[in-house]
């Protein structure tokens, strides 16, 4: 049990560390309290809710997996490799593809509440 435990602490040493290192990560968390804030003030509906946590959850955390991935291209190389840069620049389209998505997600979402 205490394995499972100290489990969390590593994935919270692991989100700390993401959100203190990375600035995209900064920036898309406020994105969120915007979100959250404005689901607040529209009083959305649980089905609007869950679709908006969704996105917000896909999208950093994609963006903390994309962190993970470019720390370890970082420790097997420091050349500058083609592939090396591909895979880094597959990590960084999804999270792009995700925020695309999570937008076009909050614009359905919140644009009734916007423009009745």
């Amino acid at each position: 049990m205490k394995q499972f435990f100290t489990s969390f602490i590593y994935a919270l040493n692991g989100i700390r560390a993401s959100v203190g290192e990375q600035r995209n990560l900064k920036v898309q968390a406020i994105i969120a309290l915007i979100a959250l804030g404005a689901g607040f003030y529209f009083e959305i509906t649980m089905t609007e809710w869950c679709l908006v946590l969704f996105a917000i959850a896909l999208v950093m955390g994609l963006e903390i997996v994309n962190s993970a991935i470019e720390s370890l291209v970082d420790l097997v190389t420091t050349e500058h490799k083609p592939l090396a840069g591909k895979v880094k620049d597959i990590a960084a389209g999804a999270v792009l593809f995700s925020a695309i998505i999570a937008s076009i997600v909050g614009i359905l979402i919140f644009g009734k509440y916007l423009y009745p």
